[in-house]
């Protein structure tokens, strides 16, 4: 799909420099200038894909980042139990 935009954005542009009418021209300038910028978009956001972590985490990453966010309890600092009610 990608190199389908940017031949076809190539191409446009090839038949408007060689076009001898108005409205081909601007038809194919117009044709050009879409492909061509979808073209650029798909590239781009290949290229970031390609680049990014995943999203999902699995288990183990999980079970590290708890560990590391979940403090040791001190005996001290605890609160005293309620008395019964």
């Amino acid at each position: 799909m990608i190199w389908g935009l940017a031949i076809v954005a190539l191409v446009a542009f090839m038949l408007a420099f060689v076009s001898h009418s108005a409205g081909w021209m601007g038809l194919c300038l117009a044709i050009g200038l879409v492909c061509g910028i979808a073209a650029a978009l798909v590239f781009i956001d290949r290229h970031l894909r390609a680049s990014s972590r995943p999203e999902h985490m699995t288990d183990r990453e999980i079970a590290a980042l708890r560990d590391t966010v979940r403090k040791q309890e001190d005996p001290q600092r605890r609160l005293p139990p309620s008395p019964p009610a």
